[in-house]
């Protein structure tokens, strides 16, 4: 007995301190990867969405997928930083201009019209601000300098920020480049997704592939829709930094938040050049744009989807607000699993079970 309980206190020692030790090489690897979570998920999300793309290249090319990769690859880089570099050209030129029209004296503001106290809640401050610095440009500037520093480093914080996560989706490009190429990676995806789920594995795997087409084209694709309509009344009706302002609205559209904060200070700035029918055209213009996501979301966000449209919107809301960009993706492609198996375990009743074991006998 003695001998036997040795032998059982032997072997629970052993396996403990083999799983610590497992236990220790998983959170070690994970420690290591962290830094490259989000690169990594959303090179997947790339590289579901471009297979499709990749797929066709690859058969035009006789089946040189890495020339296909490495076309798509480039394609992309190429979209991501020329405009990038442009619009960052542009807004340190334009600082540049500012600073020097400042000091040489040749930048003047107009006088502000009195319709601006009307806004809501920054009406009387903007009119102050505009008019000091209309009267007096240098005095004004040094009026609202503790104002103009605080922003300015907010600027700057998220100018830092933009860099960084830009350097990150170029990282992201690149993985995709390789996973589309990698079949050992995709099938170490598929057989990690099909030993986690079990017989369910092929339809989970479908789902998230599915879920992933849908946000890319029904929140993506619709706000990339809008804004190209945003664009179109933003330099059409001459408000100073349409540029600025498209980007802007992008992000506003991506983030299920809309155009409207921009809208409306458009609207207003509309109104204050004492142009009310213009004013008025532009309002009905943007109006209509902003309203635009409300039949576009209907008409692509749930077409051809495997569980409701619903199921994704909420997905897609709720994972934006836990995880931000990534969560767009990952909050729809979880939630959507999670549905499927709440209906599967409400059509499984334990009266089903019964009626079975009774035909069978």
């Amino acid at each position: 007995m003695k001998d036997s309980s040795e032998i059982k206190s032997k072997q629970i020692f052993e396996t403990i301190l083999q799983l610590g030790i497992v236990f220790l090489i998983l959170g070690f690897c994970f420690k290591l990867l962290l830094p490259f979570m989000m690169p990594i998920l959303w090179a997947i999300i790339l590289a579901i969405v471009l297979y499709p793309m990749f797929n066709f290249l690859q058969k035009k090319l006789k089946g040189r997928k890495s020339l296909a990769s490495t076309i798509i690859t480039l394609t992309i880089l190429a979209l991501i930083i020329l405009p990038t570099v442009a619009f960052f050209n542009s807004v340190t030129s334009t600082v540049v201009d500012l600073k020097t029209g400042v000091e040489n004296g040749t930048i003047k503001v107009a006088t502000p019209g009195q319709n601006i106290k009307d806004w809501p809640l920054i009406g009387d401050k903007a009119y102050n601000f505009l008019y000091a610095l209309s009267t007096d440009m240098e005095k004004g500037l040094l009026e609202y300098k503790a104002q103009i520093l605080e922003v300015s480093k907010t600027v700057l914080s998220k100018a830092a920020s933009s860099i960084a996560s830009l350097l990150s989706i170029i990282l992201s490009v690149i993985i995709a480049g390789v996973l589309m190429v990698s079949t050992s990676a995709q099938d170490l995806a598929t057989n990690f997704i099909k030993r986690i789920s079990g017989e369910s594995g092929d339809e989970f795997l479908n789902i998230s592939i599915s879920t992933v087409y849908q946000v890319v084209k029904g929140i993506l694709g619709v706000a990339i829709i809008q804004t190209l309509i945003q664009a179109v009344g933003l330099f059409g009706c001459g408000v100073p930094f349409a540029g600025v302002l498209t980007v802007l609205c992008l992000m506003l559209s991506i983030i299920q938040v809309g155009p409207i904060i921009i809208n409306l200070g458009v609207i207003a700035y509309l109104f204050s050049l004492d142009n009310t029918t213009a004013a008025l055209l532009w309002t009905v213009f943007f109006a209509v744009s902003g309203l635009s996501d409300n039949v576009l979301k209907p008409l692509l966000l749930g077409k051809g989807a495997m569980v409701p449209m619903l199921v994704i919107f909420l997905g897609v809301i709720g994972g934006f607000m836990m995880s931000g960009f990534i969560g767009l993706f990952v909050g729809p492609i979880v939630f959507s699993i999670g549905y499927k198996l709440f209906v599967a375990w409400m059509d499984d009743k334990p009266g089903n079970t019964v009626v079975q074991n009774d035909l069978k006998e």
